[in-house]
């Protein structure tokens, strides 16, 4: 008598298709790891059987769900909201699910939506940590669940992390400029002692020592805003008014610069190059168009995919990966 779908198990279509019972499971969770044969064999003999996945039952026999918890530290933020997008579209292909959370930057909201995000059993957690997020928490939390994070390193974390390669960004940046001769430079930028801003710095001070070029002391804005950034800059230039060149953090201190540039009234014969490290979709800058660095969301969001699926098969991936980033050269460098 030939089984019905409801009696059909995962020993039977391994025996059906002449492969481990373990590599059928492998299929059925979407790993990788099948060659193509097996691939084939198993999915022939699914059909011949009928066989139903219960990815419900699977869930609670491993105390795992297929929801993937997504905790964004500031979905105000283009660049931000685009990767949130772009993550949840590339789990969902993958059969996952995918749970936004937003924190709004603040520490204890972070806390507070990975404890919400356990009682749903959580199979793994993508945080993009606020800021002054504790090794020792983070490291806490890596030790019990599947966690990575994003855009952000925390600093002496063992907890595996995707972020662009923020030293590459401002070292083209900064190379760019300097090729064109200028000779007094200065980066600028927010939360100077930050992981990102850090290794921002190291790019750009890198490219200065490469061309003998002795940089200003990195400038600190107040607050990541355009007129922050706009008054900053005119005071730094009251001071150092020999100042040709810019490399701002990101985007919106380099339409403060900008803006602030506008402002001088400068002779035709007198310019500063302006180029931001750091792109921010959808962010209107001045009349001038913007060099800027390009962070593709699409490949972060892949790339986090691979290094989940590592933890899901209890692999261990990297403890960091970084992704590419692309100069963008516009009239602001010129």
């Amino acid at each position: 008598m030939q089984n019905t779908a409801k009696s059909v198990t995962i020993i039977d279509v391994a025996k059906r298709a002449g492969v481990s019972k373990s590599t059928v499971s492998l299929l059925l969770t979407k790993s990788e790891k099948v060659g193509y044969k097996s691939r084939q064999k198993i999915l022939k003999a699914i059909d011949e059987l009928g066989y139903v996945y219960n990815r419900d039952a699977a869930a609670m026999r491993s105390k795992r769900s297929n929801l993937i918890g997504i905790i964004i530290n500031d979905l105000t933020n283009p660049l931000m909201a685009e990767l949130a997008t772009s993550l949840e579209k590339t789990l969902n292909e993958s059969g996952l699910q995918a749970m936004i959370v937003s924190t709004n930057n603040n520490l204890e909201l972070q806390t507070s939506a990975v404890k919400n995000l356990k009682e749903y059993n959580a199979a793994a957690f993508i945080i993009c940590p606020v800021a002054n997020t504790c090794a020792k928490w983070l490291d806490t939390q890596s030790a019990k669940h599947n966690v990575i994070t994003l855009m952000r390193e925390v600093p002496f974390s063992a907890a595996p992390c995707v972020l662009p390669d923020y030293k590459k960004a401002s070292h083209v940046a900064t190379m760019h400029v300097l090729a064109q001769g200028v000779s007094n430079i200065a980066f600028i930028g927010c939360e100077l002692t930050m992981s990102e801003s850090l290794a921002l710095q190291s790019g750009f001070n890198t490219a200065c020592s490469q061309h003998s070029i002795t940089p200003l002391t990195a400038i600190a804005c107040s607050h990541n805003q355009a007129l922050s950034a706009k008054n900053t800059f005119l005071n730094t230039y009251k001071q150092n008014p020999q100042l040709n060149a810019v490399v701002c953090a990101n985007d919106i201190i380099a339409q403060g610069v900008i803006a602030a540039i506008h402002s001088l009234n400068l002779p035709a014969n007198q310019t500063i190059k302006v180029v931001s490290c750091h792109h921010l979709p959808n962010y209107s800058v001045m009349p001038c168009s913007l060099s800027t660095v390009v962070i593709n969301t699409d490949e972060i969001a892949k790339r986090s995919f691979l290094v989940v699926q590592e933890l899901l098969q209890n692999t261990t991936p990297p403890v960091k990966t970084l992704v590419n980033v692309n100069l963008q050269i516009r009239d602001s460098s010129q």
